[in-house]
């Protein structure tokens, strides 16, 4: 039996568990997919494994039949005005329209990284993507005590939460970087829920 197939079988029992944690089988999401990449499966059944992954990590029908109505192939027009007002919505600006709508917000956080003061958009950005498939993605750079209440916030509205690690050495505060996903979600509502969260775990 390939090493695949014994995660399947096993992730499957484990998700029958009703106790068990969304967010810890999130983990596993990103700990297979890394699996997946290393040993080279890459095949049209991965990508079904995939998406089966993602919708057990929503809870309910309701989240579940959101990723139904993006799967059957419904697309929507992000134009240049639409991401201009997605980014007024986080109180942040455009950095590109297109091919994806992805707008940003700098924290502000009096950060340094080698001693060196920084404002750069890599370190201190609270940053949205949008596209017309229905994928919505995010990250931020959060404080380590802000960590545990955003993940909450995040999940809280029904947002995937896929990872959070550091990106820099030798930076003070201590930075970390965290990534949240959703499909089923207008922009709109995406944007809401996100800084919504965000504002609730006191990053703004």
């Amino acid at each position: 039996m390939e090493r695949r197939d014994v995660f399947e079988n096993w992730f499957r029992f484990v998700n029958h568990d009703n106790e068990s944690s969304s967010f810890g089988r999130n983990q596993m999401e990103v700990e297979f997919e890394s699996s997946s990449r290393t040993t080279g499966h890459h095949s049209n059944r991965g990508v079904n494994n995939q998406m089966y992954f993602e919708s057990s990590s929503f809870k309910g029908h309701e989240s579940s039949e959101r990723m139904r109505s993006t799967e059957r192939g419904e697309v929507r027009n992000i134009t240049a005005s639409k991401c201009q007002r997605l980014a007024d919505i986080i109180g942040g600006e455009v950095i590109a329209a297109a091919p994806v709508c992805t707008v940003m917000r700098l924290r502000d956080i009096n950060a340094t990284i080698l001693g060196r003061r920084t404002r750069s958009p890599l370190a201190l950005p609270f940053m949205l993507s949008f596209e017309n498939n229905g994928l919505n993605l995010g990250e931020s750079v959060v404080l380590q005590k802000e960590l545990n209440r955003f993940i909450a916030a995040l999940r809280k509205r029904g947002l995937i939460v896929t990872a959070f690690h550091n990106h820099w050495l030798f930076e003070n505060p201590r930075l970390m970087y965290i990534h949240w996903e959703n499909v089923g979600m207008s922009a709109e509502e995406f944007a809401r829920n996100s800084i919504a969260a965000a504002r609730e775990a006191g990053l703004f």
